[in-house]
């Protein structure tokens, strides 16, 4: 579930844990809010300094949050990696 958004992060929530995910906040020429994450930067749950490792299991449910919630409210949502 997405607990914020701000121009340069999404904040999630995942069961009982939270991970900040960096980003990009874009503003389409339709004027719905759109966001681009960086895939290869969902790594630790917050706070980043414990070193606790997203799984790819909860990387992909983060990733299905997201998508819903942007999807649900017209909002635009765009993927990347290296």
């Amino acid at each position: 579930m997405i607990l914020n958004v701000d121009r340069g992060h999404i904040y999630v929530q995942l069961g009982e844990k939270t991970a900040t995910i960096p980003g990009e906040m874009l503003f389409p020429a339709d004027g719905r809010m759109g966001f681009v994450v960086y895939l290869d930067q969902i790594d630790y749950w917050d706070p980043k300094s414990a070193k606790q490792v997203i799984s790819g299991d909860e990387r992909t449910a983060i990733v299905e949050d997201i998508k819903a919630d942007f999807s649900k409210n017209g909002h635009k949502i765009e993927f990347e990696s290296d």
